[in-house]
């Protein structure tokens, strides 16, 4: 009976084809149209040095209809901003680095394993992923609270990455939007 089914899973698999299949990492090119691309890049820019600067309550009001005042993007502002120092000591350190699609990722190498203990490894990691969420919070709340389109989450990605490269400090890594992963100068 067992291969039966087993049979019957693979023959409807075959006859669905493989072209069904939709990888959900897949990133889009982003869309800005449809896209109050002028005022998100405020609201982001205003976003992103609050986080910088560490102030947990901004003053960052809503604009030509891109909404940035529900408790869900103020908590994860506050959350961002609280962080920030942690963050940032991290990111001095070398190894992890700014995505364009606008989170952070580590950048796992023999150095990074030798200069740390399992445990701080863990803190990182976690570190990494409590950012994520609140980014993730912060773009897809903006998109669902402004009636933005879902293509244009994307868009909004890379303008907060792009607002995001504005405040980093020198010495911090980034990848360009070609793919690479560079440091920022001391400009």
């Amino acid at each position: 009976m067992l291969k039966f089914h087993c049979a019957m899973l693979s023959a409807m698999l075959l006859l669905a084809g493989c072209s069904t299949v939709h990888n959900p990492f897949w990133r889009m090119k982003p869309d800005y149209s449809n896209l109050p691309e002028k005022a998100l890049r405020a609201v982001a820019a205003d976003i992103e040095q609050a986080v910088a600067e560490g102030n947990r309550e901004p003053d960052i009001p809503d604009r030509d209809g891109v909404m940035v005042n529900t408790p869900e993007i103020r908590q994860a502002i506050r959350a961002r901003a609280a962080r920030k120092e942690i963050l940032g000591e991290f990111l001095d350190t070398g190894h992890a680095y700014e995505k364009r699609n606008g989170l952070v990722y580590l950048l796992p190498s023999k150095e990074y394993r030798k200069s740390t203990k399992r445990r701080q490894r863990d803190r990182n990691a976690l570190l990494i992923m409590n950012e994520n969420n609140d980014r993730w919070t912060l773009y897809e709340g903006m998109v669902k609270a402004s009636n933005l389109p879902p293509r244009a989450l994307s868009a909004v990605q890379e303008i907060f990455y792009l607002a995001r490269i504005e405040q980093m400090a020198p010495g911090h890594k980034y990848e360009t939007l070609e793919g690479e992963i560079v440091e920022k100068g001391a400009e």
